[in-house]
């Protein structure tokens, strides 16, 4: 059952990114004065005068030897820089942007993360734990340091996950998250795209880039957010006739986004100074190695290359002495002797690009992007989509706003001024009203593993047991079928075979294939948990010899839940509804 009638005098939402994750809170008196009033803290970082103040913390997490927590943010960079100056970092786990957005390694609980050396690894589960608890104590903190009227018992959490990701790896941030000291019915999750379509109902004219007028929605409407980061998420939403929102395309995710820039320059920037010096640069100096790139995305969130002749970057100096031991020339040398001698300079100071590359490190990431869009507005079903929302950090920049305006001139595009923050926000608002997503679209196949009488027409001769056949895939949710949030999906009766059963186990299996599985056991078929049903004790004078479970699928924001009833709802028992690593 939801838990959104209990008292929460407070809501705090996280945002884990890629690159960057940030922190937003709202009390309930300012929601109800104002619910627009959302606070979000600002980070700085002391060591590095030049870095301005920002909306977000890098993704970056310090671990000693023992993998104890050390640091998050910019102050994990500032140590481990420490550390590696003086020689001491070998023992400690640097791990930076730790990729949440592909959830094909979430699928297990054992699923490790690299470091930045590449050669110690972790949990991921341990991973979120720590950054999880270094975002509630950040919280917690400031209710103290504020003097605000508020017990942890009546804060009500929210993670905000990419809509892309399995129901396994919800668990898992989920169970890092109850490590993390957030009991889960404390906690709520949703969809980015959905915090930022909420957040942008929300919006005044005056708060979107260009005056773009957008405001509430209207019933029926139909609208993309095209939410670009480090990586895509895209999702197609419309209006329902209670102004809700239902999705009406499964979210793509896409690896085009900033990483693919970046990625660009710094495959150019390696040639002209060679691998070995760019890995060395990374490995012993690691703080002018992460200036350097955040020092680029600042560029490539704000750069118009139409106003501008060079766009110009601080010039690491560990970089270039490190060139000219190895090589016995001066970096700005062998640039003047390059094929990049009319796109790029150096001074000892400055690194200047000229505007035609600068936009070239933009062509594979903007026509991927804009290529995918344009193939789900050719959808039939998103018939009438007309309006795309841009958030996301990447949706800052003025070279990707431009491209897709042109590329699509009949849809109005929406870009909130602070793009960044649209999740956070819409997170928080939605901490206060998580019935505000009413429908969703099944992404996969629910099923049990059953078993029905053997037919030799139609079954699998491997699959015989007596007069039985096993492994049998018995739908409970359709691939594709409309979801009401928090509505029963039924399904059953599952009967006993014995009289002295305590207890009945129904293994849950999940397939993302195009056409329903026959078997569990099928190729594109996972083993997803065991939902352990408690039976009653049956009355000795009773004439059953069987007892029959129901059981019932309630998706909400958080994952879904699973429910039991024995005997056609006159005994409802407790569930535990497990996600081991491994096959049963």
């Amino acid at each position: 059952m939801d838990a959104s009638s209990e008292c929460y005098l407070l809501v705090c939402a996280i945002e884990f990114g890629a690159t960057y994750s940030g922190y937003a809170y709202s009390s309930i008196s300012d929601y109800q004065n104002n619910p627009m009033n959302i606070i979000v803290p600002k980070w700085y970082s002391s060591l590095f005068f030049r870095r301005p103040l920002s909306n977000k913390t890098p993704s970056t997490l310090l671990l000693n030897k023992d993998k104890d927590f050390v640091a998050f943010g910019y102050e994990a960079e500032t140590f481990y820089a420490q550390l590696a100056d003086e020689g001491e970092n070998e023992d400690y786990y640097y791990i930076k942007q730790f990729d949440f957005n592909f959830q094909d390694t979430l699928e297990k609980k054992e699923v490790k993360i690299r470091d930045i050396t590449g050669k110690k690894e972790m949990l991921a589960i341990n991973i979120f734990k720590h950054t999880i608890k270094y975002f509630r104590k950040l919280m917690l903190n400031t209710i103290n340091g504020q003097n605000l009227d508020v017990k942890e018992t009546n804060i009500r959490w929210v993670l905000a996950v990419p809509a892309i990701w399995s129901d396994k790896a919800k668990q898992l941030i989920s169970e890092a998250a109850e490590l993390a000291g957030i009991p889960k019915i404390k906690l709520k999750m949703m969809f980015k795209s959905e915090g930022a379509s909420l957040y942008c109902s929300r919006l005044p004219l005056p708060k979107f880039v260009d005056g773009n007028d957008f405001g509430f929605y209207q019933i029926g409407q139909k609208f993309m957010v095209l939410d670009a980061d480090r990586t895509v998420d895209i999702t197609v939403h419309e209006v329902t006739d209670n102004k809700t929102f239902k999705v009406l395309e499964k979210a793509r995710v896409l690896d085009c986004g900033a990483f693919c820039v970046n990625n660009r320059f710094k495959d150019i920037l390696t040639d002209i100074v060679t691998p070995v010096v760019m890995e060395a640069f990374c490995m012993y100096h690691p703080e002018e190695y992460d200036n350097l790139f955040q020092d680029f995305e600042s560029k490539m969130r704000t750069t118009k290359t139409t106003q501008q002749t060079w766009v110009t970057m601080r010039m690491p100096r560990s970089l270039r002495r490190m060139f000219t031991n190895l090589k016995k020339q001066l970096l700005e040398e062998e640039i003047r002797d390059s094929k990049y001698c009319k796109s790029i300079r150096c001074d000892p100071k400055h690194f200047s690009i000229s505007p035609a590359l600068f936009e070239h490190f933009f062509v594979s990431a903007r026509t991927s992007i804009s290529d995918h869009v344009y193939e789900m507005l050719e959808n039939p079903q998103l018939n009438g989509t007309d309006t795309i929302i841009m958030i996301g950090g990447f949706s800052e920049s003025p070279i990707l706003q431009t491209y897709i305006k042109n590329r699509f001139p009949n849809c109005r595009i929406v870009i909130p001024n602070e793009p960044d923050l649209a999740v956070l926000k819409g997170s928080v608002l939605f901490g206060y009203n998580p019935c505000i997503i009413s429908e969703r679209k099944a992404k996969y196949w629910y099923g049990i593993a059953s078993f029905t009488k053997f037919n030799p027409k139609f079954h699998n001769s491997e699959k015989k047991y007596k007069d039985l056949c096993c492994d049998i895939f018995d739908i409970c949710v359709r691939k594709g079928s409309t979801l009401n949030v928090f509505e029963d999906q039924t399904k059953g009766p599952y009967e006993t075979n014995r009289e002295d059963q305590n207890e009945i186990d129904l293994d849950i299996y999940v397939s993302d294939s195009d056409t329903p599985p026959t078997y569990v056991t099928d190729e594109d078929c996972h083993y997803l948990g065991t939902l352990t049903v408690a039976l009653p004790k049956e009355n000795k004078t009773s004439q059953r010899n069987t007892r029959s479970v129901y059981v019932n699928f309630t998706f909400g924001g958080k994952e879904f839940f699973v429910h039991a009833k024995v005997n056609n709802n006159s005994y409802v028992t407790t569930v535990k509804f497990h996600f081991p690593g491994n096959e049963p």
